[in-house]
């Protein structure tokens, strides 16, 4: 009997040792398998966001070299709350209809979070209607027109979503009229204009603006239209200008390669000319041109110059990444995803409804400027915000500010064919 007792006893022990032996075997595997699903989780865990551009255009990669900048830098500095960043691309090819279907394959299809970007303002205003319908962060940088906001002003919950990380058309206006008055009006006494605006909606505005402008400051228009963006023949436009006896072309442009019309004018030894050229602000542009850009003064958005303690830094990393100057939308579309990061990680979410009133209330200084949203989701522009330099090509290909006086690197100087 004792060794009957014994054995049970013996076999009960056995019995309870291989239950905690499987018990722990299943914690173990329970508790290690829960630190491998989290930590795969939160490596697997990306932000998405996207970026619409037309392709293989010079302001289109301008814009996405901004875009692919940011991105690797925060992703070096550990992502946004601690999660990688991850980049998908829209190609619009200036077109709304192209540019709505990148909007919703980036948000349906790439599960992005939030879309930057076009260089266009009609495809942005197609897009805005369909952010509007999903419900997805818009951050136009690279669309000037004031019809983007007026849409916000129209429908505040519907719209709401939008926002603008670069200048409006009005912007671009008050930068040029002043640069135009101050340098070509009084110093060299320009008193006869041209103006020559590519046919888009954003340069509507700007083109009734200066006529204003210089009607006001006694100064006489000799030449105002609009040539389309297909014109690559633009010897009659010049010559009723040079017929005309201006002093001076404010020109419009940005969907039209300015190379072609710089190296016609330039030809033809015409007047003074400057003002918008959004292909004209990088080094492949003297380069298409042959160099015949000399003397134009156009606004050049990021030049190495002073602008913010961040532009010169920014300026040189990106010259020396991608061996070009920033384009017109670079600075805008790298400060902006710099912003949507410091908006998340103060929001600590992704959520658009959370981030639009943190959105609506940043005060971020970035590569291009001090950003403070207005009421209409646009940055303000003036001393202290936002200012946008005026910057004329060199003999030597060199590019040097000439206005305003608190950025100025160098002075404005004629055309090498006009001597006063």
């Amino acid at each position: 009997m004792d060794n009957i007792h014994i054995n049970q006893k013996r076999r009960w022990h056995m019995y309870l040792n291989k239950g905690k032996m499987i018990r722990g075997g299943i914690l173990a595997i329970l508790f290690f398998g829960a630190i491998f699903f989290v930590t795969s989780l939160s490596m697997a865990k990306t932000i998405k966001i996207g970026v619409l551009s037309p392709f293989k255009t010079p302001s289109g990669e301008d814009q996405l070299n901004g875009a692919k900048m940011a991105v690797e830098e925060i992703n070096e500095q550990g992502g946004i709350m601690g999660q990688k960043v991850e980049l998908f691309l829209g190609n619009t090819e200036y077109k709304p209809e192209k540019g709505v279907m990148a909007f919703k394959k980036l948000v349906l299809d790439d599960k992005c979070e939030v879309v930057f970007g076009t260089c266009s303002s009609g495809v942005a205003k197609a897009v805005m209607d369909q952010m509007a319908r999903y419900k997805k962060l818009f951050i136009s940088t690279g669309a000037a027109s004031e019809a983007l906001s007026d849409l916000l002003k129209s429908d505040p919950a519907k719209y709401k979503y939008w926002f603008r990380v670069m200048h409006l058309s009005g912007d671009l206006s008050t930068a040029v009229h002043e640069f135009i008055y101050n340098l070509p009006v009084k110093k060299y006494q320009a008193k006869k204009m041209a103006i020559m605006a590519e046919n888009a909606l954003w340069t509507r505005g700007m083109v009734k603006d200066a006529e204003t402008f210089f009607k006001e400051k006694g100064l006489e228009i000799v030449y105002s239209e609009f040539f389309d963006t297909e014109t690559k023949d633009f010897t009659p436009i010049f010559t009723k200008i040079i017929n005309a006896k201006a002093d001076f072309i404010y020109e419009i442009s940005a969907h039209v390669d300015g190379a072609i019309y710089i190296k016609q004018w330039y030809d033809l030894k015409g007047p003074m000319i400057g003002g918008v050229s959004g292909t004209g602000v990088t080094e492949r542009y003297w380069k298409d041109c042959g160099g015949k850009a000399v003397s134009e003064a156009i606004v050049v958005y990021t030049p190495r110059a002073p602008i913010t303690p961040k532009t010169i830094s920014f300026y040189d990393k990106y010259v020396t990444k991608f061996k070009l100057h920033p384009g017109y939308p670079t600075a805008y579309t790298y400060d902006a995803i710099y912003m949507y990061k410091a908006a998340v990680e103060k929001a600590k979410t992704t959520d658009p409804e959370k981030l639009i009133p943190i959105i609506e209330k940043l005060d971020y200084v970035g590569a291009a400027g001090k950003y403070v949203f207005d009421e209409l989701h646009n940055t303000k522009y003036g001393e202290g915000y936002r200012q946008l330099p005026i910057g004329q090509w060199r003999k030597d290909g060199s590019r040097v500010v000439v206005w305003p006086k608190s950025f100025a690197t160098g002075e404005y100087e004629l055309p090498p064919w006009i001597k006063k």
